[in-house]
């Protein structure tokens, strides 16, 4: 107290200075651990920490609106518009991932550079920044596009391409500097849309679906700014279907001739169908194969055709319809969150706002007004199957399809095999055994064998969409025993004689193989392909390219703007799998590596000169509406600190990103540090004025009056001088109108 006496205005400084230096070591602080991003994981490892997550369906994928409301296309098909309460609802609920479905088409110009309109980008970004606060996972696509899905996709790709390329150019310009946290899915369910093969497709609409994954990846990979170089990316098959064949039919794409990293499968799934996409069906029992086959069967394949490969799967849609039953409903979610940790699959749950009870697309598990749960006891059980479920428990440790397995009790390749058995009923009810079917599979000298227990009998069910042919029903040629389990024969003669009859010429046309129930209920543990024939089968780009012996090799196969690059025994072309013949070779599968040579530089050179023409003045000006010019290319934000760390520590209340709070509040001290400073200088120098001598006072008092009676009478003096000016140039004015 005696220092501040003796010298107040040294003693607030140097308390103020202590604040500032305290405030600015938090700044630097908090900045530090703001740092701290997300970045050098590899696809499965960041796969592993999505867990659970869910859709903000029905909103930014809507396809109303207009350019001029930014709020409108969110809000077209009867949502209200996306509050950052309802993100942080969802995280409160368990939910670790996000996934934004955008359709972009209405928010692009028409000139040809598909330019993005910058306010809808702005948007969406923060609806990123609202799932970073909460240190969630975003997963950001293109969705309901009326440019891809087309029903000449399969022909017209390459002008999809250039526009595919047109918008992820964009997008990943735009967010390359948010961490791995966020994820680009390049499409969502690509099709041939209003075509009678919309959902099934053909070998034709697989190669393009293939070759527009590759034009994204190749897209995102060009840039090396930011996270682009180790961003996840997520590719769908044909209209992310679950279907076996389909699944079969994707191709791993390449960069710089070698597999992509860091690529995730997409895939959709909602098994059961009549339960979860109709009111066919409205209970679920999870001890009957006949509500958890379907969903059993494709967390195999997955597991098989992926995961045995070390390509990670997401599950990014799927639901169960409300129709009044909840407590079915919760089991099914049950069931879905334990398989989903047993394989560690994250899974996605599709939310469209619209909480009805009947037509099969009642999906609200969130209401968007409120923000409160729906259903919050289907959450719940979503969240304890997988929190109660040992990660990775399902996964087996036999190489998965194609190859031989220690427990199988028939010598040949493995196609599908499963320890605890899938149990058909013997009246059609979806669940069946589906895998994709090989031409080694039916050779002459091989047999077909199922492995069973059960009163009833297996049928092959094999389908050709070569010949456009979905049912094709074998009967065994034989049944034998096998201890407690019995083993169906399917001769290759037999197989090849329904084939005939039903117009399939050849082996190598067929596309799924099934096994149903007949006379009664089977249990279903394997199916195997007898020997060996000796066969390779060769895909190339969605399909089977040729079929032949170990030294027949097939001429290069071609593809318009993919460069043929070998045939390799791994899926994702592993280094030390190329394959070049060999004339022994057992049962095989070889796929076809491609390089994408569309030139992505030139394309990109292409777009910014049809914007820079767009923005030119003309020669005579035109009255046009702006509307009709191209927009600017929308520049990459700065990125938030949300973005580079997913630890955003925004305001609750207002909504806005809070990383630069740190900032704020230093500047805030620096602030008050002036004025008091300022303040206390005054109020010095007001209190030196107050004591000064009297006689100085009464001397700048009379002073004063003496001033004052100048002003007054200069004042006078110079009113005396205007009025003078003001009649001069009356008199003028009026010379003026004379003349």
């Amino acid at each position: 107290m005696t220092v501040f006496k003796e010298n107040p205005v040294k003693t607030v400084i140097a308390v103020l200075a202590l604040i500032l230096c305290l405030s600015w070591c938090a700044v630097c602080a908090a900045a530090d651990e703001e740092s701290e991003e997300l970045t050098g994981k590899s696809a499965s490892e960041i796969v592993k920490e999505m867990g659970i997550g869910w859709n903000l369906g029905n909103t930014f994928d809507s396809t109303g609106g207009n350019q001029g409301d930014i709020y409108s296309q969110e809000k077209s098909w009867g949502n209200p518009q996306v509050t950052k309460e309802l993100i942080d609802a969802v995280k409160a609920a368990g939910f670790t991932t996000v996934r934004i479905p955008v359709t972009w088409y209405n928010q692009l110009s028409k000139d040809g550079a598909y330019t993005i309109n910058p306010a809808f980008l702005e948007r969406i970004k923060e609806i990123i920044d609202y799932a970073y606060a909460n240190d969630m996972y975003v997963i950001l696509n293109v969705h309901h596009e009326e440019w891809v899905n087309i029903a000449t996709l399969s022909t017209d790709y390459e002008k999809v391409g250039e526009q595919l390329a047109a918008v992820w150019m964009q997008l990943s310009d735009y967010f390359a500097d948010y961490d791995q946290h966020l994820i680009f899915e390049g499409m969502n369910e690509p099709r041939m849309s209003g075509t009678d093969i919309e959902w099934s497709g053909n070998q034709e609409a697989y190669a393009a679906v293939n070759y527009l994954d590759q034009v994204f990846v190749n897209t995102v990979r060009r840039s090396d700014k930011g996270h682009n170089q180790e961003r996840c990316l997520m590719i769908p098959g044909y209209a992310a279907s679950s279907s076996a064949n389909i699944l079969s039919s994707i191709s791993i794409p390449t960069v710089n001739g070698e597999a992509v990293n860091n690529v995730i499968i997409s895939v959709h799934c909602y098994a059961p169908y009549n339960f979860c996409l109709s009111d066919a069906e409205k209970d679920f029992d999870p001890e009957s194969s006949a509500s958890t086959g379907e969903i059993d069967a494709l967390f195999k394949n997955l597991e098989t055709m992926f995961l045995d490969n070390g390509i990670p799967v997401v599950v990014g849609e799927t639901s169960a319809t409300n129709k009044d039953n909840t407590e079915a409903r919760e089991k099914w979610a049950n069931y879905m969150g334990s398989k989903s940790a047993a394989y560690e699959i994250p899974i996605v749950i599709w939310d469209n706002g619209y909480n009805g009870n009947s037509g099969g697309e009642c999906h609200a598990y969130f209401n968007r007004l409120t923000n409160e749960q729906n259903y919050p006891t289907v959450i719940q059980q979503l969240m304890t199957g997988y929190a109660d479920t040992e990660k990775g428990s399902g996964l087996s440790d036999s190489a998965g399809s194609g190859s031989g397995n220690e427990d199988s009790i028939i010598e040949g390749t493995v196609i599908w095999s499963e320890k605890e058995g899938l149990t058909s009923k013997a009246q059609w009810d979806s669940t069946y055994i589906s895998a994709a079917s090989s031409a080694s599979y039916f050779a002459e000298g091989r047999e077909l064998a199922i492995v069973y227990s059960g009163n009833g009998e297996p049928r092959l069910i094999l389908d050709s969409e070569a010949k456009q042919v979905w049912w094709m029903q074998v009967d065994p040629d034989r049944i034998e025993d096998a201890g407690d389990k019995k083993v169906a024969y399917f001769t290759y003669e037999n197989v090849l004689g329904t084939m005939n009859k039903n117009g399939v010429d050849k082996p190598s046309e067929l596309r799924n193989l099934m096994v149903v129930a007949a006379n009664d209920n089977i249990t279903t543990y394997e199916i195997t392909a007898t020997g060996s024939a000796n066969i390779v089968t060769f895909n190339a780009n969605g399909g089977t390219y040729y079929t032949g012996s170990g030294d027949d090799m097939p001429d290069d196969p071609s593809f318009t703007n993919l460069e043929f690059q070998g045939w390799y025994t791994t899926k994702d072309y592993r280094e030390g799998t190329l394959y070049e013949g060999v004339s022994d070779a057992e049962d095989l599968t070889v796929y076809a590596k491609y390089a994408l040579t569309l030139d992505l530089d030139a394309l990109e050179a292409s777009f910014a000169e049809i914007r820079e023409n767009a923005n030119k003045p003309t020669e005579k000006p035109t009255e046009k509406p702006e509307a009709t010019k191209a927009p600017e290319p929308t520049k990459a934000p700065e990125p938030t600190k949300a973005a580079d760390s997913g630890k955003d520590k925004a305001d609750s209340e207002d909504g806005k990103d809070g990383s630069i709070m740190p900032f704020v509040i230093g500047a805030a001290v620096l602030i008050v540090l002036v004025i008091v400073i300022v303040a206390v200088i005054v109020l010095r120098k007001k209190k030196k004025t107050a004591a000064a001598p009297a006689s100085d006072t009464v001397k700048q008092d009379s002073e004063g009056q003496t001033s004052q009676e100048n002003a007054e009478e200069d004042l006078q003096k110079n009113t005396e001088n205007q009025e003078t000016a003001d009649e001069k140039a009356a008199e003028g004015e009026a010379s003026e109108d004379k003349e």
